[in-house]
């Protein structure tokens, strides 16, 4: 089987309709509903996807955004131990029915962001797609990873926003060739 990322780098769809998750699992494709697996291949702006499918305006809200230095590297962002970055945890959620439709958790390398777009990542009042779209940022993103699962009972609070089955994909955002911040999206299955 190939890698994740191979899958999606250049096609939104595959000849073989499983893949693996990161935990090794088998996923069907075939079997998700449409928009999710548009969702779950697209390299555009999530929240202006799902205004659109659920046609309501779609605020980020911020659970947590924490300015931290790394205590170790992490994969997929070639950073350094003590390195500046921003942990972010946001819900996704409609303006008029206030239903979450996804949540997300990344790591911001600082240091491969203008700084403008930095601190407006801090403040968390707009979602990484979009401030890029307003700032007309030129990015690229490649996904890394799907996983699959049930919501566990965890003192994760993020996840305590969803039920049931969840479908998560992770993704590098690249800025000026250089990998500048991982995310991870979870969508609840029954949403879609």
């Amino acid at each position: 089987m190939k890698t994740t990322n191979a899958y999606f780098r250049s096609n939104g769809y595959t000849e073989d309709k499983i893949i693996l998750t990161s935990s090794g699992e088998r996923c069907d494709l075939s079997k998700l509903p449409p928009f999710l697996r548009t969702l779950l291949v697209m390299d555009g702006t999530v929240t202006k996807a799902l205004e659109a499918w659920f046609w309501e305006p779609v605020k980020v809200v911020p659970l947590h955004i924490k300015p931290t230095k790394l205590s170790k590297t992490v994969t997929g962002l070639e950073s350094d131990i003590g390195d500046k970055a921003l942990q972010r945890e946001v819900t996704l959620q409609g303006c008029n029915s206030d239903r979450i439709f996804a949540c997300a958790r990344s790591t911001v390398l600082v240091k491969r962001l203008p700084k403008e777009i930095g601190d407006a990542l801090e403040s968390g009042k707009i979602g990484i797609g979009g401030l890029f779209r307003e700032q007309g940022l030129e990015t690229y993103r490649e996904i890394i990873e799907f996983d699959y699962f049930s919501v566990p009972n965890s003192n994760d609070e993020l996840l305590d926003h969803l039920n049931g089955e969840i479908i998560s994909r992770s993704y590098q955002i690249w800025v000026n060739q250089n990998p500048a911040i991982i995310v991870t999206e979870f969508f609840p299955l029954e949403m879609f």
